[in-house]
Formats: C-alpha cells, sequence, structure tokens
C-alpha cells in the first residue's frame, strides 16, 4: 500500500497502527503539502457495513470537536470500495508506550489528569461520551522530558447525544465485545465503568471512571481490576474496590489518592459529576503541591528499568545467585557440624565461651534462614508475582538473621585475616541489596513490572 493514491490527493507513506476497528497510516496530503493520518476499514472488512457505519459515526462525533486535547478531523472520505477519516496527523507515542519506557512523576500525572480532563469536557459539552478511553487512545506529541501535550483518538465508540445533530439514520451504532445477561457492552473491557460491563447505558460519569483508572495505572503501576480473562476483570471490576493509591505508592499525596477514589465509584452518581469538577481539583492540588515532587513507579517492559537503576532481569539474575549463595553457606555449616572431628576454631577476637554461643546463633540461624531462602529462590524462579509484597513482611526478620550471619567470617579470622572485616561488612549489607533489587525488579505493590500482568491472577 506504500505510495498509493488515495481519492487522488492522499499517499500513503507507511502504516502507524492497527485496531480492531482499522488501520491507521501516515499520508501525505498532496493538495496541501501536509502530512496527515487516515483511518481505514481493512480491504477484507470493507463489506461490512457496519463497521462502515461505525466509521462514518465516528468522523461525525471527532469533527464535532475542536479542542487541543482531540485530535482534529479534517476530512471524510466515502467511497464505494472503501470510506476513510483524515486525521491530524500526531508526531508521537501512545501514553502506554512511554509508561512502559519512563516513569511519570506526579507533577506530570497531575498535568495529564487536567489535560484528560479539559479535553473531556469539550467533548461532553458537545454531547460526545468516548466510551473507549485507555492508554493506547492515548497520544502524547513528541517532546523531549515532559510527557507534553496529550490528544485522545479512536472515538469509534463513541456515543452521540443532542447538541450533536446527525441525519435521520445515524443513530449510534455499539459493537458487542462482550456479552453480559443485562445485553451487549462496548469498549475494553479492562478499562469500563462498572455500568458498561453491566450492559446500562454510559454517560459522561463513565469516561471519568475510565479517566480516573488511566491516572490511577499512572500513580501505581498497576490497573487494579485486570484478571486473566474478561469474566474474571468484569467480577473485579464490579464487586472489588481498587486498593487505595496510597497503599500502593505511598509517595502519593493524599488528596490525589482521595481523587482518584472519587473517579472510580461504583456508583455513577458517587463520582465526579462533570470533568469540570474533577479539573478543579486537580488544578487546586497542582497549585498546592510542591514545585518538586517524587517519581512514581510504573510498570515497565523487559528489557526495561524496574526502578531506573537496574535492568529487571539483571535485578532477578542477582537475586537468584544471593539465595543461592545463602543457601552454600548454610549448607558448609551444616556439612562442617557433620565432621566428627568438628571444632570450633580457637579463639581470635572472642573468648571460646563466646565463640560457641556465636556458633550456636549461627547454627540456629542457619535452621531459620533455609526455608525462608528455598522460599525466595523458588519465588524467584517463578517470578512470582507477589514477591515485592511478601518481601516487605519478610525483611525484618531477614534483617535480624543476616545481621547476626554476618559475623560469620569471624570464624575464619584465623585464615583471612583482616579481610574477615570487608566480609563482615558486606553480608551486612546483604539484606538492604536484596530489598533494593526486588524494588527493581518489581513494583511496588508486588506484582510483575515487566508489563505481562500488572495484578495477581484472580
Amino acid at each position: 500500500m506504500p505510495d498509493e493514491l488515495k481519492s487522488g490527493r492522499y499517499r500513503i507513506e507507511r502504516e502507524i497502527g492497527r485496531g480492531g476497528m482499522g488501520q491507521v497510516y501516515r499520508a501525505h496530503d498532496t493538495r496541501l503539502g501536509r502530512t496527515v493520518a487516515l483511518k481505514m476499514i481493512p480491504p477484507e472488512l470493507t463489506h461490512d457495513s457496519e463497521l462502515r457505519r461505525r466509521l462514518a459515526l465516528e468522523a461525525r462525533a471527532a469533527s464535532a470537536l475542536n479542542h487541543p486535547g482531540i485530535a482534529t478531523v479534517y476530512d471524510f472520505e466515502e467511497h464505494a470500495a472503501e470510506s476513510f477519516i483524515v486525521f491530524e496527523y500526531v508526531d508521537g507515542a501512545t501514553l502506554r508506550e512511554r509508561l512502559k519506557q519512563r516513569r511519570p512523576t506526579i507533577e506530570e500525572i497531575l498535568d495529564a489528569g487536567i489535560q484528560l480532563a479539559d479535553a473531556l469536557a469539550a467533548a461532553h459539552d458537545r454531547g460526545v461520551t468516548h466510551r473507549d478511553l485507555k492508554p493506547e487512545n492515548i497520544m502524547l506529541v513528541s517532546s523531549s522530558g515532559r510527557l507534553a501535550r496529550m490528544k485522545i483518538l479512536d472515538f469509534g465508540l463513541a456515543k452521540l447525544r443532542p447538541p450533536v445533530e446527525f441525519a435521520a439514520g445515524d443513530d449510534e451504532t455499539e459493537t458487542a465485545t462482550v456479552m453480559t445477561a443485562r445485553g451487549q457492552i462496548v469498549g475494553t473491557v479492562n478499562y469500563m465503568a462498572p455500568e458498561q460491563v453491566e450492559g446500562e447505558p454510559a454517560d459522561a460519569r463513565s469516561d471519568l471512571y475510565s479517566a480516573g483508572l488511566v491516572l490511577y495505572e499512572m500513580a501505581t503501576g498497576v490497573n487494579p481490576f485486570c484478571g486473566k480473562t474478561p469474566p474474571s476483570t468484569i467480577a473485579n471490576i464490579l464487586k472489588r474496590d481498587a486498593p487505595p493509591a496510597l497503599e500502593l505508592n505511598p509517595a502519593l499525596p493524599a488528596e490525589l489518592d482521595r481523587i482518584l477514589r472519587k473517579c472510580l465509584r461504583k456508583r455513577p452518581e458517587e463520582r465526579y459529576q462533570s470533568a469540570r469538577d474533577l479539573r478543579v481539583d486537580l488544578a487546586n492540588l497542582q497549585t498546592d503541591s510542591a514545585t518538586s515532587v517524587p517519581s512514581v513507579a510504573v510498570p515497565d517492559a523487559e528489557p526495561a528499568m524496574g526502578s531506573g537503576v537496574i535492568p529487571r532481569g539483571v535485578a532477578r539474575g542477582l537475586l537468584l545467585a544471593i539465595q543461592a549463595g545463602y543457601l552454600a553457606m548454610y549448607g558448609g555449616l551444616f556439612y562442617d557440624l557433620s565432621l566428627p572431628t568438628h571444632s570450633l576454631p580457637p579463639p581470635v577476637l572472642l573468648s571460646e565461651r563466646q565463640m560457641e554461643i556465636l556458633g550456636l546463633l549461627h547454627l540456629l540461624v542457619a535452621v531459620a534462614g533455609t526455608p525462608i531462602r528455598l522460599y525466595l529462590l523458588s519465588a524467584l524462579a517463578a517470578d512470582y508475582p507477589d514477591l515485592g509484597r511478601k518481601y516487605r513482611f519478610l525483611f525484618p526478620l531477614v534483617l535480624v538473621l543476616d545481621g547476626v550471619w554476618s559475623l560469620a567470617p569471624a570464624f575464619l579470622v584465623h585464615k583471612i585475616g583482616a579481610f574477615a572485616i570487608p566480609a563482615i561488612a558486606a553480608l551486612l549489607y546483604l539484606p538492604f541489596a536484596q530489598r533494593r533489587l526486588l524494588y527493581d525488579a518489581y513494583s511496588p505493590r508486588g506484582g510483575r513490572s515487566s508489563g505481562l500482568r500488572t495484578t495477581p491472577p484472580v
């Protein structure tokens, strides 16, 4: 298709996106000399009248909107063989792609929320409900460093009501993506509001729920409702409350946690009733926030950094090696005790009685530490998704055990001499190093940071 000329003026350059409703191409408008984006139905589906109807609906819905946060529609071409929408070309990346590359700061999250609320307010004022807001449908205009200007794309599932007017027969078209007891639902299940998954009508408050979920994912690195299958995700949306964002990321302002919880209320009447109300709260928080705010962890894709220091794969490999090393040391102690000629080394820094007590303590540490190391070793090998959170509970115990074990080089002073001192320091540092490595490998909640799964399976 590259170099193909559409409608005698749009020369196709390359494909830039593909989805359930169509394909998107970068093209050159030979008449006006500008780069544009063409969204069209795949050739094999051009005969589908329903898809053509939905494409026309998207063109009319988006063309009714004039806002810097919404991609502008330039034209809509409809022919017997094909139909396509001509959009402004947005040079950048989707929010999903950006979240896999770098971590947004709290300031950027607030800025993104304000931009989304502004754009949604403009759409809702014109009677357009998006119904499919998600990171994949939010483009970020190219910019070095910050998230920069956001633009909402893909109004293919938009719901229309007055004041947007259409000719007779142009009623909204719904596409069934999941069947429920109450009827058909449309959109991406992971970001649907409860009323959407139940097949009830969606309105502006449904978009605000989805916007809140996008911001929640930016702030915590997880979508709290994702299950292994669409039905399990739907069950989570209907029955499970999202954990407080502060629980997953203690660096967040308490006010932002409150705003997100209000967006994610199950009942629409308990959420923000308009995008402008949401914008006011976000703008007030932005004004009150300090000029310097900490970064927030988000899920990263391998081999990207888990927390910006060590690649996730390397961190897991080092953790595996550390657990194996501890087990080897424990095994060495057990083996030494099993020898019939076993005796404590001659006292050097401590009295003989103190050395006996220290030896007994190390035996107890080895006995208690072995199951812990075996658990960590197997959990790391299986990439157990809840390991980060589990280790936070284990850390006080691990710190005590490893603190005692760090004195083990005292037994070898007669062999290694002064090297015993840095060896003790290194062993004392290891529990803190493991905590750091686990943070690099796993998100603050304990879920995987690889982007393959962001919540524990349901």
